[in-house]
């Protein structure tokens, strides 16, 4: 098993800093998976086995110290767009010529949101994120029933006449 990631000296002060606080039971735990490397000299399993944490959230935990300082005990929130090519604002103001052409009733085709967004952001994109993006903004796919294009109502109704049981 490899070694842990040394700690820096000047995060070491910020834990001794942050010790001196109160916080609520979460902010403690996240503290002690730090603070029982440190002081106490635990390994990665010790301390797993001390707070019923899962190794890798216990590895997670000390690095994300390591980078971000005290503000890993306090932020608990991990999730949220990460990737995300535009911001939520930025998203309706990309679509709002879009939606002028909706509203009219006309043909909108997901290509042309496509090659506009590509021009927008400089770089090639997935046809799937044109479709999450409308999906996200509450856009659906409404579009006629399809038809075949030698489709012949007589011919229909003629079978429909011949098929049924009492007919």
């Amino acid at each position: 098993m490899r070694p842990p990631r040394p700690i820096p000296e000047y995060r070491l002060a910020e834990l001794k800093e942050f010790r001196k606080r109160k916080w609520p039971g979460s902010e403690f735990q996240r503290f002690l998976c730090v603070w029982l490397r440190v002081e106490q000299g635990l390994s990665t399993k010790e301390i797993a086995r001390v707070l019923n944490w899962h190794i890798n959230t216990i590895r997670f935990t000390q690095s994300d110290f390591i980078a971000r300082g005290p503000k890993a005990f306090v932020e608990e929130k991990r999730g949220g767009r990460r990737r995300q090519l535009l911001t939520i604002e930025e998203e309706k103001l990309f679509l709002a010529p879009f939606q002028n052409v909706a509203g009219n009733g006309s043909m909108l085709v997901a290509n042309e949101i496509k090659a506009a967004l590509e021009k927008q952001l400089g770089r090639t994109v997935h046809k799937t994120t044109v479709y999450r993006l409308l999906r996200r903004h509450g856009w659906r796919k409404v579009v006629p029933r399809p038809k075949h294009p030698k489709h012949n109502k007589e011919a229909v109704e003629a079978f429909k006449k011949r098929a049924s049981p009492t007919g």
